[in-house]
């Protein structure tokens, strides 16, 4: 589902990933072809009601454990006409790509996090916290505070305009035996902070770690 509407991609390659995909929008007994997208390319979501893609600055399949994948532009696709409009980044970024409200949030595996307009390709601010394995954000615009989970219970909250860290928690005494084996996760609810870590569900006051 991108902005509200049903969507496949499509490949006419004998192998999965070896060809151009297409981007078909699913109607009542139909599929029509709205535009043709690079290989490996990210769906992340929709801006203004269009679909919003990471084009891969290499669509090589790579195996090794722990590689990142770079991507150095967005594609937003208008949904009627069909046009990708390309939004190149200032370089090259990886990690886990999560849209939320029109700023999309590169998170590493080594806790390094950038902050990208989805609109116009523009670094907001980049922070490197130290904190492993963080989930997908969760973003309170209230707060304006960005919230991450890490799998060992700790909480980390950034100032979603710069980047700065506000606070962070101490890991849970006993986060479970799966927290090794389980993404952690963090959601908002009327903006208390509900997360999860291994087979552990806790929550926090977005006023502070305590």
């Amino acid at each position: 589902m991108l902005g509200g509407a049903p969507y496949a991609l499509c490949s006419t390659g004998t192998e999965p990933g070896q060809a151009p995909v297409d981007l078909m929008r699913i109607g009542p007994g139909s599929l029509t072809e709205t535009a043709t997208l690079p290989r490996k390319a990210l769906a992340l979501g929709a801006v203004g009601g269009r679909p919003l893609f990471l084009a891969p600055q290499t669509a090589k399949d790579v195996y090794d454990a722990g590689y990142e994948r770079p991507y150095n532009a967005f594609l937003l696709v208008d949904p009627d006409t069909g046009k990708v409009r390309r939004i190149p980044l200032a370089s090259p970024l990886t990690g886990t790509a999560t849209l939320v409200d029109g700023v999309v949030y590169f998170v590493r595996t080594n806790g390094s996090v950038t902050a990208v307009s989805a609109d116009s390709g523009k670094q907001l601010w980049q922070k490197a916290t130290d904190m492993e394995s963080l989930s997908a954000p969760a973003v309170s615009a209230s707060y304006k505070r960005v919230y991450f989970a890490n799998r060992f219970g700790r909480l980390l909250a950034l100032d979603s305009r710069t980047g700065i860290e506000v606070w962070r928690t101490s890991a849970l005494d006993d986060a479970g035996d799966k927290a090794q084996e389980t993404p952690p996760g963090v959601l908002l609810v009327k903006d208390a902070i509900v997360a999860t870590a291994g087979d552990t569900a806790f929550s926090r006051s977005p006023d502070g770690p305590n």
